[in-house]
């Protein structure tokens, strides 16, 4: 049991000492200046994806107002209808594949600029088209490869990476620096509980850190998204949560190591080799091991598919017209009715291109959907073994950038795009003419938003899981510092 005086006396003594010790205020600067420049990082982020939103909805706007009135003009006579079918405002098929398609959004949540996630490898809009999945999925390069492997420094990296070194800092020599000194002897010596004098001293050296950071998180984010802030308090508690959990832990660790029994420089450099392998190679080995046990196609399987398609799709058009012509004859006007530039046909081709290499591309992209959903599954069971990756998924998923809601998004954006090409396909089909009034029918993608259970079904196993690595530590902690040597 903590016998709550020595407690207490602990803690008064413990910070009457930490004050004096320019090791805290350096802490606490760091801690201002790297979240705060953090939580620029992320306002510049969210702003610009506001602005390529923004862009792309006005250029969608103007694009089908365009082809509108060009329609109108058609239809009331005082144009012609373009020779190209791909330039006709009234041909679904080849509008519905490009001229007009849309633009489907995932909407940033208010912690988005907290958490980078997933964010920075997709583009902030897809222009969803009649045409294969692949080519509004992966037809974007937003960002440099070698930028996107160095990271980002957002608020997700302070804390995970920056946060643990600040209670280190503080905590290394806990146990070693009042042995070195000759105090832990005396206070051994005195009628109080040793346990209660410790667990003192750990609170107040890990403790202030760990508070300092909460408030400074607090603070940042109500400065940035202000009134914004209260709509998101669900998150905001979740992400409060995590921090304190993953601080404990870091706190547990020191404490475990310190009750070791060696000298400060040893300590210190063990807690270093921990945290390199806890946060930088562990995670590395998750990443390989799981690519590796579950290759995903590639990008470049997707595209081979596709021009593969294109050509057998050519072959079987050409098949087909040379064997009408032979069965018919090749009279002057089947030639004329039949030619392979002729406005009809051209159409035809580009529909039976593009339903072969639908299928063809589908087939490639389930595989790449469950090897990517395996991957993912491999990652957050093997996850457990390091404490970082629970947190980094963690703070991306509390951000609304995680791996959870863009796959919802993006299973949207599956059953939305089977939507849009059913309503042109069909037309193109049946050689329908679009009109007028078509497009202001034209089907519009709005993201559904998941509701609060499925949100803390989606932070709920990480942060469990960094509770279960925290028990461990602190079981671990309790045995060594019980065993502690009082003099060295």
């Amino acid at each position: 049991m903590v016998n709550t005086t020595a407690f207490m006396a602990a803690m008064r003594c413990e910070w009457r000492i930490l004050r004096l010790d320019p090791a805290l205020w350096l802490v606490q600067v760091m801690i201002v200046a790297t979240v705060a420049y953090a939580l620029h990082n992320g306002g510049v982020m969210v702003e610009r994806h506001n602005a390529a939103v923004a862009a792309a909805m006005t250029e969608e706007a103007g694009r089908l107002a365009h082809l509108r009135q060009s329609l109108a003009d058609i239809e009331s006579g005082s144009a012609a209808p373009p020779s190209m079918p791909f330039r006709d405002p009234r041909n679904a098929l080849f509008m519905g594949s490009g001229a007009a398609a849309t633009h489907a959004v995932l909407p940033l949540q208010p912690l988005a600029l907290t958490a980078v996630g997933q964010s920075d490898l997709y583009p902030a809009t897809l222009r969803v088209s009649a045409a294969t999945r692949d080519t509004f999925i992966f037809s974007d390069e937003i960002a440099n490869p070698s930028h996107l492997l160095s990271g980002s420094f957002d608020l997700a990296f302070v804390l995970v990476f920056l946060y643990p070194l600040w209670i280190l800092a503080l905590t290394y020599n806990l146990v070693s620096g009042e042995r070195e000194q000759g105090t832990l002897a005396l206070t051994a010596a005195c009628p109080v509980p040793l346990r209660s004098v410790l667990a003192g001293k750990l609170l107040v050296r890990a403790g202030l850190p760990m508070l300092f950071t909460l408030a400074v998180v607090v603070v940042g984010l109500f400065i940035a998204l202000g009134d914004a802030l209260l709509s998101a308090i669900t998150a905001l508690l979740a992400l409060l949560l995590a921090i304190t959990l993953y601080g404990v832990f870091w706190a547990g660790l020191a404490a475990a190591i310190n009750g070791l029994g060696r000298d400060s420089a040893y300590n210190a450099l063990l807690l270093v080799v921990s945290w390199i392998a806890l946060l930088l190679v562990v995670p590395a080995l998750i990443n390989g091991w799981s690519e590796w046990r579950h290759p995903s196609p590639s990008r470049a399987e997707m595209v081979l598919a596709v021009r593969a398609a294109a050509v057998d799709g050519d072959r079987e058009r050409d098949a087909s017209l040379a064997r009408y012509q032979e069965e018919h004859g090749h009279s002057h006007s089947n030639g004329d009715a039949l030619q392979r530039g002729s406005y009809r046909e051209r159409t035809q081709r580009r529909l039976a291109v593009q339903e072969l290499a639908m299928r063809r591309v589908e087939e490639i992209m389930v595989v790449h959907d469950q090897r990517l959903l395996q991957q993912q599954a491999l990652s957050s069971r093997l996850g457990y073994l390091s404490p970082a990756l629970l947190m980094h998924l963690a703070l991306a998923e509390i951000a609304g950038t995680g791996h959870g809601r863009y796959g919802a998004f993006f299973n949207q954006v599956e059953q939305f795009h089977r939507g849009w090409r059913d309503f042109f396909i069909s037309k193109a089909k049946t050689e329908t003419w679009l009109e007028v009034a078509d497009y202001s029918h034209f089907p519009r993608f709005s993201f559904v938003e998941v509701r609060a259970p499925a949100f803390f079904g989606r932070v709920a196993p990480s942060v469990v899981g960094i509770t279960v690595l925290l028990f461990c530590i602190a079981l671990v902690a309790t045995r060594t510092l019980r065993r502690c040597r009082v003099v060295g």
